[in-house]
């Protein structure tokens, strides 16, 4: 596809998003748009827009239209059509209203005739074929892939930790020192106030405060891995007498851990992550089903790629001639070098 009709899908397609923001009303006079009071066809529905007393947009067109640009554009992506306001729908309809009075004018002045037109409608045509052919191919491989209900379970049995509805675990909190002596003189001080420990351990100069926040051994994003050394989450998840207060060794460094408020983690049932599981597998094993099917395919059209169009262009002893003749015109007919290896005539 040439630049020129990149450039007018490309307008095309920005047109309704210009039309909702500029604010302009293309049509002032309200007489334009009114809808006419006949019914049109069940499918379709009453007409919203007449150009010349003739229907030009119908409130099915116009329902299927603002559909797609809802799906298309990022900013309503997921909005209904009822959630939208009264003004951005009519302005909306002013914009679809705009390409009909296009579309009526180019078709007075037989621009499907022009050649221009039939250039681009033709490369257009051809590539709009081409991409539902092998969508429904694809869609239809993806279909037809089945995914058993054991192997559903099975997926969920192995990665339950993946599927947590409410996040369980414990609380905790500590405090780093860099050596030993330091952190037995707070471990000290905390046993002896366990429910003001941050308190305390604000106040102790020697030491760097942190809110581990609840500690589980489901890891979220990974995000609690980089928070909590391991150390000290399989310390705070193995105390069975909460609140305490413990010295945890980490490398070269030394935590004084409060732990306390210990819930069990509640996940999501198989059946609340089936569908999602399911699409899961299916994903993973498309890619498989096409490779396979597109290798079967390959051998029994006998496809042949011109490797040789990619490789490197070899000098060729006429393409030669023609650089040494062309070189010597350029110097006015002095007599140019001859190539390594060439000979005379």
């Amino acid at each position: 596809m040439d630049t020129m009709t990149k450039n007018m899908l490309t307008g095309s397609a920005l047109l309704a998003s210009l039309m909702l923001t500029t604010g302009c009303d293309l049509f002032k006079k309200k007489d334009t748009l009114a809808p006419q009071a006949t019914e049109t066809s069940a499918k379709s529905g009453i007409s919203l827009c007449s150009i010349n007393g003739e229907s030009a947009i119908t409130e099915g067109e116009y329902k299927r239209n603002l559909g797609q640009m809802l799906q298309a554009n990022p900013y309503f992506k997921g909005a209904s059509a009822e959630s939208l306001p009264n003004e951005l729908k009519r302005r909306f309809l002013e914009q679809l209203a705009m390409q009909a009075v296009i579309e009526k004018f180019s078709d007075q002045n037989g621009i499907e005739n022009d050649p221009e037109f039939i250039k681009i409608y033709g490369e257009l045509k051809d590539q709009v074929k081409r991409s539902i052919k092998v969508q429904l191919f694809e869609k239809r491989i993806y279909d037809g892939i089945k995914v058993a209900d054991n192997d559903i379970t099975k997926y969920y049995t192995e990665n339950k930790d993946r599927f947590v509805k409410v996040a369980g675990g414990v609380l905790a909190m500590g405090v780093r020192f860099e050596n030993e002596a330091q952190a037995n003189a707070f471990l000290a001080k905390a046993k002896q106030n366990v429910e003001d420990f941050e308190k305390v351990a604000k106040a102790d100069k020697a030491g760097k405060f942190r809110d581990f926040g609840r500690v589980s051994k489901e890891v979220r994003g990974g995000f609690q891995m980089e928070v909590v050394p391991t150390p000290i989450k399989d310390s705070v998840l193995g105390m069975t007498k909460l609140p305490s207060v413990d010295k945890i060794k980490t490398g070269k460094e030394f935590w004084v851990v409060k732990a306390w408020d210990k819930k069990d983690t509640v996940l999501f049932a198989v059946d609340e992550v089936k569908t999602h599981i399911e699409a899961m597998l299916k994903n993973n094993q498309f890619k498989d089903v096409i490779e396979k099917r597109m290798e079967e395919l390959k051998k029994e059209m006998k496809v042949v790629v011109n490797e040789d169009y990619f490789k490197d262009a070899k000098v060729s002893p006429e393409s030669a001639t023609e650089g040494v003749q062309a070189t010597q015109v350029a110097t006015n007919n002095k007599p140019a070098a001859a190539p390594a290896g060439a000979t005379a005539a």
